[in-house]
């Protein structure tokens, strides 16, 4: 199972580092056509914003996952082992219910955005939609390896 969790978390960080490397490069495009052509690209802004839409969510999952986010963990560490243990476990599947929350709501948006399209690109919003899900069920999955772990660890780590 170890090597899955790195498997899709290297997934995401990748598929993050691809996505910076596309909103500069849509930046920059229209840094150039604006003041090089004296043109502006009318879809850069929109597909910049959607670009970033992903890299936030897909981030989400990937930060939990290095536990990179900010953790208030100072109970944590006033609590005997096997309350902080509890509490720890506790925290890791509340975060896996928020998970299931954007799998769901995710989904109905998708289903929203089946109708729609995009102001300047034409695009089909389930297509900006469709990240949130996704990183809904990678969060979810994160998660609850994460309270597995937790809870049958022999030591408790914060």
């Amino acid at each position: 199972m170890d090597k899955l969790d790195r498997l899709i978390h290297h997934f995401l960080l990748w598929a993050i580092a691809a996505l910076m490397f596309a909103m500069m490069g849509v930046t920059f495009a229209q840094v150039v056509a604006r003041y090089a052509f004296a043109n502006s690209l009318s879809w850069s802004e929109e597909l910049g914003r959607y670009i970033f839409v992903w890299i936030t969510f897909l981030g989400m999952a990937a930060a939990f996952q290095s536990k990179a986010h900010i953790a208030l963990d100072f109970l944590l560490t006033l609590l005997p082992a096997r309350p902080s243990r509890a509490l720890n476990v506790f925290n890791a599947f509340l975060v896996a219910l928020v998970g299931v929350a954007l799998v769901v709501g995710g989904a109905s948006l998708i289903k929203f955005g089946l109708n729609q399209r995009s102001a300047a690109l034409g695009l089909p919003m389930y297509y900006v939609y469709a990240v949130i899900p996704f990183s809904g069920a990678a969060l979810v999955y994160f998660a609850l390896r994460a309270a597995w772990q937790r809870a049958t660890a022999r030591e408790v780590t914060p």
